[in-house]
């Protein structure tokens, strides 16, 4: 099961997780290469044995393999979601290169669901990854969605982000929410736990639109990497049915000023009638 080289921090934390296990239990879905590999997030009360399980059966659609879009899927892949589901329809473009870092110099001109999966598998083999490599819209947003438990939207224009909270609504599966604008990084869950849609928090498109900065540049490539670890915490809790501040609350970043802030957002029922 271990090799002669096998880490002592290593063996002595998988043997740890061995005694989580109640005498009792149902064996674990989780095979011991997949103990061994996420040993150190299983150590972690919060998630143990069963929490591992739950990441590992969970379906999860990333929607934009852009700068937050690879960052989130890095993530996703190296703890062990056992399904994720590729949702975009452009190609490398040689200026992506600075702020998109799954990718490379041979890869220009190649589409990133494509280029994401290859790039996925090389990180962690041990999940599936479904390509939807095709351009989003009202007549197959649905169909796209419905197959997975948590949808998480990365891409960067108002339109789209209305199309998908849309879909969420529609479907009632959470969505987990990032966007730049006006050089800050903002990260919500939309639809989860009673909580509030992108209509409830920005009613018109226009309130969404993207606006610039002198801060943009300097903060933009950190910012990218932030939004997309916090959109991976905010993955994990929806996947262990945690509870979240971001369920009712938007989190603005301001990076050039290093401030966090939340700011309560309400439900608004009328957002929801067509879902009743």
């Amino acid at each position: 099961m271990f090799s002669v080289e096998t880490d002592t921090e290593e063996l002595a934390t998988y043997f740890r997780i061995k005694k989580m296990e109640p005498m009792n239990s149902q064996p674990s879905t989780l095979s011991q290469k997949e103990i061994r590999r996420y040993a150190l997030q299983i150590s972690v009360p919060q998630i143990g044995i069963k929490g591992q399980e739950k990441i590992k059966s969970a379906k999860v659609l990333v929607i934009g393999a852009g700068g937050k879009g690879t960052s989130v899927m890095q993530n996703l892949a190296s703890i062990g979601v056992g399904e994720m589901g590729i949702s975009d329809n452009f190609p490398v473009l040689e200026s992506d290169l600075s702020r998109q870092h799954l990718y490379g110099s041979n890869d220009i001109g190649k589409q990133k669901a494509i280029i994401s999966r290859q790039k996925l598998l090389e990180i962690n083999n041990l999940n599936n990854y479904r390509l939807h490599n095709v351009f989003l819209s009202a007549d197959n947003i649905s169909t796209i969605c419905r197959d997975y438990d948590v949808l998480v939207d990365t891409t960067d224009n108002a339109a789209a982000h209305y199309l998908i909270s849309d879909a969420a609504v529609e479907l009632n599966k959470p969505l987990v929410f990032g966007a730049l604008k006006g050089g800050n990084g903002l990260v919500t869950i939309l639809n989860y736990q009673h909580g509030p849609s992108l209509r409830c928090i920005f009613p018109e498109p226009e309130m969404m639109e993207r606006t610039n900065s002198d801060e943009d540049f300097t903060c933009h490539l950190s910012l990218l990497a932030i939004v997309g670890g916090i959109i991976t915490n905010e993955v994990v809790k929806v996947i262990l049915k945690r509870d979240s501040q971001l369920s009712s609350n938007l989190l603005n970043i301001d990076l050039g000023k290093y401030i966090f802030s939340l700011k309560p957002v309400e439900r608004n029922p009328d957002n929801f009638k067509a879902n009743n």
